[in-house]
């Protein structure tokens, strides 16, 4: 009896979990049933230079030109987007990153994670953010937002690199290539610099500097600022001279040495001239840490800032035209609130970048 008892219970047991089972398969089934996923490559992308099928910021032909730490840093995706317009009520983003990387002083969502933006009455709104549970990940962006055709803008991952990215819709909706031409009508603004402008400390994709000047001047941005690495190199000037550009950016001081800043700046800039006489180049000074407040006039930032403006000097001297010159001071306000370690912006920081930067490109793009 004690056998049956056994056996019976055991066989209860059994059939519970292959209830549970389906129960689970189920809600996968409805879920594929429901949706079909689109590999993001079939879109329009942009902030991407090249037309490798990759979210690199970088062509392959690269990797034995850059050095190590340039071209490693080239597979994050920065900058990069995904335009593409859909009526579907529902969204979902599923993603995969190639090193899963984690930093002590930067959100997940910013390092590794996407966000969505819709256009709407005449702008593009922030919709909702994807999370960050690994290397794969699935996030629900749209949830119930009605059948209208819209437009939208999904930001790659700032400080990790995307090895595939797909984004599913409902089956009796329509996805495709953009409609409108939003950010993709005027030629693109490359931007070179450090780990501020790859987007340090951002706290998603989109409240990168230059993903808010890309939106608010309506027009996409090449960056190519590289984590410690943003030193004027002539290796990165091959790269950017390829672009078609309407404007190109050097940012490099915080990440330069002192006695670098003045002959590498002046071979960077007549190098891009030689190739493309007629595009104009902004110089951007860096701004005062905040730890150097006491006395900033004296600090290392106001040394290099020096010897940029005496490159910018000469080169006008010399006879270049179209070139700009931005001064640091002030670019993340005077409240000391800018920063999320007294040198990285914190988003209040990066909004107070792109504010101080739009009048003077836009000046500049006239």
């Amino acid at each position: 009896m004690k056998n049956n008892k056994t056996i019976v219970a055991t066989i209860i047991m059994i059939f519970a979990v292959t209830i549970i089972f389906s129960v689970n398969a189920s809600c996968q089934v409805t879920e594929n049933d429901t949706m079909t996923f689109y590999d993001g490559q079939n879109f329009t992308v942009i902030g991407r230079y090249h037309s490798e099928k990759t979210f690199a910021r970088f062509p392959k032909r690269y990797e034995n030109t850059l050095r190590k730490e340039v071209w490693n840093l080239g597979q994050n995706s920065a900058g990069i987007s995904i335009r593409f317009r859909t009526n579907s009520p529902d969204i979902i983003v599923r993603w995969t990153v190639q090193s899963d990387i984690v930093m002590d002083h930067m959100a997940f969502t910013g390092i590794k994670g996407v966000d969505l933006y819709a256009y709407t009455d005449g702008y593009w709104k922030y919709v909702n953010t994807g999370r960050v549970k690994g290397k794969t990940n699935q996030s629900v962006l749209v949830k119930s937002g009605g059948k209208t055709d819209r437009e939208y803008l999904l930001n790659l991952p700032l400080y990790d690199g995307v090895d595939s990215l797909f984004i599913g819709v409902r089956n009796d909706a329509r996805i495709s290539i953009p409609k409108e031409n939003y950010l993709t009508a005027k030629k693109p603004v490359v931007y070179y610099g450090t780990s501020i402008a790859q987007g340090g400390c951002a706290s998603r994709p989109g409240l990168a500097f230059t993903n808010i000047l890309s939106r608010k001047l309506d027009r996409s941005f090449v960056n190519m600022g590289f984590s410690g690495n943003g030193t004027c190199e002539l290796s990165v000037g091959e790269a950017m001279a390829e672009v078609d550009a309407a404007l190109y950016v050097l940012d490099c001081n915080p990440n330069m040495k002192e006695e670098l800043v003045y002959d590498r700046a002046v071979e960077l800039v007549r190098y891009l001239k030689q190739k493309r006489p007629d595009v104009p180049v902004l110089f951007v000074e860096g701004f005062y840490y905040e730890n150097g407040f006491e006395n900033p006039l004296e600090s290392v930032t106001a040394r290099k800032n020096k010897e940029l403006k005496r490159a910018f000097e000469t080169l006008k001297e010399s006879g270049i035209k179209d070139l700009y010159y931005q001064k640091g001071e002030g670019l993340i306000g005077g409240d000391h609130e800018g920063t999320v370690d007294g040198v990285h912006p914190n988003d209040l920081g990066m909004l107070r970048i792109a504010e101080s930067l739009k009048p003077v490109i836009q000046y500049i793009l006239k």
